[in-house]
């Protein structure tokens, strides 16, 4: 029998494609501790994020809410917060929470301002539900936080000038504002960040392993976020000539709107043509370019998957592996060159689609699930598995009996992907189905309309093909009836009705 109120440990990676793993078919990245997670519960292989950039995205995940629901739209924004929040739910419920690593949930630095040093964090300490933050916001060797900034300092006393030294690589990927960039490693190994972040939810897990209290710890690592750089061996790791040659970049004749055009172009003269896509002239850039910074990215996720692997000999060793749910899951993908970009924020598979790998007591073993899943509905899964019900206004529904291998994933007919982004000014919805993927854009006579059973690689648009003007009306219901079930049923009310509100994006 399950446990009644398990633990539950979320791992989370930043920026991470699902194609970058070997249990997803990747044959070149090398990945076995997450390929042994994945081998010993269920993989689900088409799972749909909510939004393809980090604080929206992560807000999704902790909440099981749609990011216009809890007007955390795009990144920049400051979540509000909500009594939707899992930790929230279960500290209520008794569970001991705690997050380490990245949060995101406002802007990183400012984030960095409102979380104090863990010594500081009082018993009344409460930051959306979790009791205990140990922060660790930004990428590669611009990380800090309120303890690993003091910590990285001790362990590399030269860090400003270790970091002047850093080089761009040629090839590689690299714009003039330096927001994207393929650049060497200067500082120790063991200075990186993922050794902090591993040493600490290791020491919480022992800790806690000893009071016998159910816990729900999130350990999020910043990478494989650009910009691309890893210490050795790693950054040496994969030979550039055998990475994968990207999805060729977007063309008029192949049916890319002006958006897409002008992103790769580097015409659209705002800070970034899509938020998540930096701002360059990506025509520049050759297949030897993205080559090196795949090489370097998929050293990237090695080193993860190690220090994941870490985490999971640490439940091993402390006996809680056996009564702990883990999951395994990111915010969004990365292009790396597909399309002739770099980044996220357009809604192509390589951003959206991303890995959840879930492992523990009541989850089948070995399993792999094809159909059809949205991030939505992590937080609910969650609560089910927790006993926890989940309060009026959680848009997302339970996967439980489709990780038990009961039931299908409830979402097997189709997810809604948003995006509303204030820069471009864009507001994007894309409705993806087994067969197809459609986005309607606000206010705008361009769409997107891909074949996913015959251009997996969503290279041809056609959103303008007569030939498919029929496909596009059969969707647009659908995605009408998606937006309109996204409503959030929180935003103001006052007085309960009775009966209490349906929820309105569950599956039919």
């Amino acid at each position: 029998m399950p446990p009644s109120r398990p633990n539950i440990v979320v791992i989370l990676a930043d920026e991470l494609r699902a194609d970058a793993l070997g249990c997803f078919g990747n044959e070149v990245c090398r990945t076995p501790n997450l390929d042994a997670l994945a081998a010993a519960g269920t993989m689900l292989s088409q799972c749909m994020v909510t939004q393809p950039t980090c604080t929206p995205s992560r807000a999704c995940l902790l909440t099981g809410c749609y990011p216009s629901a809890l007007r955390s739209r795009m990144v920049g924004c400051h979540t509000p917060d909500d009594p939707r929040f899992l930790p929230r739910l279960l500290a209520a419920a008794g569970y001991r929470t705690a997050a380490v690593g990245k949060l995101h949930l406002v802007p990183q630095a400012d984030e960095a301002v409102l979380i104090p040093p863990v010594g500081q964090q009082g018993p009344d300490f409460d930051y959306y539900g979790f009791q205990h933050v140990d922060l660790v916001n930004g990428h590669g060797m611009g990380t800090y936080g309120p303890d690993f900034t003091p910590w990285l300092e001790r362990r590399v006393p030269d860090l400003a000038e270790r970091r002047a030294r850093t080089r761009p690589m040629a090839p590689g990927v690299n714009n003039a504002s330096g927001s994207l960039r393929t650049h060497t490693w200067e500082l120790p190994a063991d200075a990186h960040s993922g050794e902090y972040v591993v040493d600490r939810a290791a020491a919480y897990l022992e800790d806690h392993a000893r009071d016998g209290e159910p816990f729900f710890l999130q350990v999020s690592f910043p990478d494989p976020h650009h910009p691309f750089t890893v210490p050795e061996p790693y950054a040496s790791a994969y030979d550039p000539a055998r990475m994968p040659v990207p999805v060729p970049p977007v063309s008029a004749a192949d049916g890319a709107t002006a958006l897409q055009l002008a992103a790769h172009r580097g015409e659209t003269g705002r800070r970034d043509p899509v938020i998540g896509t930096p701002p360059d002239d990506y025509t520049r850039y050759t297949t030897a370019d993205w080559q090196a910074a795949t090489a370097i990215y998929y050293g990237m996720v090695t080193l993860l998957d190690e220090q994941i692997g870490r985490i999971l000999a640490t439940l091993r060793a402390t006996g809680l592996d056996d009564d702990t749910v883990v999951v395994f899951a990111t915010d969004h993908g990365e292009y790396l060159g597909d399309h002739g970009l770099a980044g996220k924020g357009f809604h192509y598979d390589s951003a959206i689609r991303t890995p959840m790998i879930v492992r523990g007591p009541g989850i089948r073993a070995g399993a792999r699930l094809d159909d059809l899943a949205s991030t939505l509905d992590l937080a609910p899964t969650l609560l089910d598995h927790a006993g926890v019900p989940a309060p009026e206004g959680v848009q997302g529904v339970s996967m439980r009996a489709a990780w038990a291998g009961e039931a299908r994933l409830p979402r097997h007919a189709g997810v809604l992907t948003e995006n509303d982004d204030d820069f471009v000014p864009m507001r994007a919805r894309t409705l993806t189905t087994p067969d197809w993927k459609l986005t309607w854009y606000h206010g705008c006579a361009d769409g997107e309309l891909y074949d996913r059973r015959r251009d997996p690689a969503e290279r041809y648009n056609l959103w303008h093909d007569a030939a498919a003007v029929a496909v596009r009306y059969e969707l647009l219901p659908q995605l009408l009836d998606q937006v309109l079930g996204a409503v959030d049923v929180m935003n103001g009310r006052r007085q309960p009705p009775s009966p209490a509100v349906p929820n309105w994006a569950a599956p039919p």
